[in-house]
Order: structure tokens, then sequence, then C-alpha cells
């Protein structure tokens, strides 16, 4: 039900929340929320894994030691074992409540209020992970933060690179049949209609991929900056955490109005253009996302049955 815009290029919240099992050091405490929205008919074996997905990817970026290695297996490990025991019953709740509602009318209200339901679990896991990053930032030698910003700014350069030349040769009927095939994955073919539903929105907002990039770029900057006074200021735990989760706060709500006016623009228009896309399914495509956010939500329950049934044994 949600493909919104405001955290990825344009077209893709859920590539955040779906974000998920890699980009950047952030996805430490990100990446197994991904599981909310995640087109992947092998979700329970990827969320099985994400302790070592996030583990190794965490290790690319920042060259960790022996001690540091050790510190951060053990975290994720644990990180991992609250998510499980404690959140997989909401997001399965979360997507049962989507299925009911796209039987019916639904509103952009009703898009924004699951795009929220994301958001607010995503910033439970940066909460929670808050102190274990905190820890490990509180072991980090000059070079490993170099090596954060180093490699932060090369995937930041490729990607401006790739947006580059697709704002110098990718048409606009290029950019919709890019949004058509994600929405495809959750309706089936979409129709003449709704791929016209799909290119007015995307030339409402021609500035969209520039300003995420930008945004994200923002982002990136913080975390290095957070990282590195962490590191340089050798802080109490407690002040460490509360820097971290000022970080991980401002993600999903800036506090400079500008950048959060942005950011709310363009929830807007998508959840407006999500509204419209399921309003106008035909029966077959509403059965269709109906069955996939079905499964995804038994699923999550079945993970958390196992889990629940781990923790009595």
């Amino acid at each position: 039900m949600s493909n919104d815009r405001s955290t990825g290029p344009a077209q893709n919240e859920r590539g955040a929340a779906v974000a998920a099992l890699g980009r950047q050091a952030r996805r430490f405490v990100l990446a197994s929320a991904a599981l909310l929205v995640a087109a992947c008919s092998q979700l329970q074996l990827g969320y099985n894994n994400a302790d070592t997905v996030i583990a190794y990817t965490l290790d690319s970026y920042l060259d960790l030691d022996d001690g540091q290695e050790r510190l951060a297996r053990e975290r994720i490990g644990a990180l991992h074992r609250w998510h499980r025991s404690t959140q997989l019953p909401g997001y399965a709740q979360l997507l049962g409540d989507a299925r009911k509602k796209v039987a019916g009318p639904v509103t952009a209200t009703d898009v924004r209020e699951f795009n929220a339901g994301i958001r607010r679990a995503l910033a439970a896991i940066g909460e929670q992970a808050a102190p274990d990053l905190a820890a490990l930032a509180l072991t980090l030698k000059p070079a490993q933060v170099e090596r954060l910003a180093e490699k932060l700014a090369r995937d930041t350069s490729k990607a401006r690179r790739e947006l580059v030349r697709f704002a110098g040769a990718e048409s606009l009927e290029q950019r919709v049949d890019r949004y058509a095939e994600r929405a495809e994955d959750w309706f089936g073919t979409l129709s003449p209609g709704q791929r016209a539903l799909i290119r007015a929105s995307i030339e409402r907002q021609p500035a969209a991929q520039e300003a995420w990039m930008a945004e994200r770029e923002q982002r990136q900057r913080e975390l290095v900056a957070v990282m590195a006074r962490i590191r340089a200021e050798q802080p109490p735990p407690a002040t460490a955490t509360a820097w971290l989760r000022e970080y991980f706060a401002e993600l999903a709500e800036p506090r400079d109005a500008q950048r959060r006016a942005r950011l709310n623009a363009y929830r807007e228009e998508n959840a407006e253009l999500v509204a419209q896309l399921v309003n106008s399914a035909s029966p077959a495509q509403r059965a269709t996302l109906q069955k996939k956010l079905g499964a995804y939500a038994a699923d999550l329950d079945e993970l958390a049955a196992k889990a629940a049934s781990a923790g009595r044994g």
C-alpha cells in the first residue's frame, strides 16, 4: 500500500523502510524494519539472516577490528532478538489492517497513516539501538570515521552520476515505466488510466529526484558528524546515546522547517497517488494486493510465533 517517495528517489519510501539490509551504516538499526514492506518472496529467510548481513555491512563501512567486531555482533544479536520478540506482531497488525482497508475505498489519509506507522516502527528501532551504536562509536579510531565518510561519499557520487545520466537522457515515459514496474509488484499489470495517474504525479514534481539527492547527502553528513563527535569528545555513554537518538529522530521529522515542509510535500503527493491507484484498481488487482499484504502479514505472524515459542523453551 505504501510507495512513499519521500525517502527514496522521488518514488520510493519502501526502498527505506525497504529498505533495507544494507545502505550506509545506519542500516545497523534500520535494516530489520525493512521487512514491513519488503517485496521479497524469501522474507523469513532474509529476516533470519538479518543480523549477519547487518554485521557484514557495518564492517564494510568501518573496517572493524576484532574487538569491535565482537561488540558489534553481540549488540546486533541482542537487537535482533529484541526486534523478533517485541516488534513483529505490530508489523503483522499494520499489514493486516492495510489489507482490510484496500478492500474498499482508500483515502490519502489512510495512506499517510500507514506510512506514519512505518516511521514509528523505524523510530522504535532507532530508540532501542542507539545505546548499541553509541558503544561502538566510542571505540572508533579516526581512520575508521574517515573510512565511513569516504565510503558514503563514494556511494553518493555514484548515485549522483546516475541521477545526472537519467536527468539528461531519461524521458518522462521512462520514469513512469520505472514507477509502474514497482507498482505492478503489488497490483499486477496496470491499466492505461493508472499509468496516466502516475505520469501526472511525476509531472507535478519535476525536481523530486534532485531534492531527494540533497536530502540523502545531508543525512550522510550528519551521520558522519555525530560519529566523529562521539569519537572525538568521548562523552558518557548516555550522552552519546542521546546524540544518536536525536540523529535518528531527525531522519523522520527534520527540525528545519523548510526541510520538513519539502519532505511532507512529497509524502502528501505520494499518498494521493497511492490512494488513486488503489481506488482505480480492478477486482483482480485488489485481490492481488490483498494477497500480497496477507502473505507478508502471515510470514510476520509466523516469525513472531517462533520467537514466542523459543522464549518459552
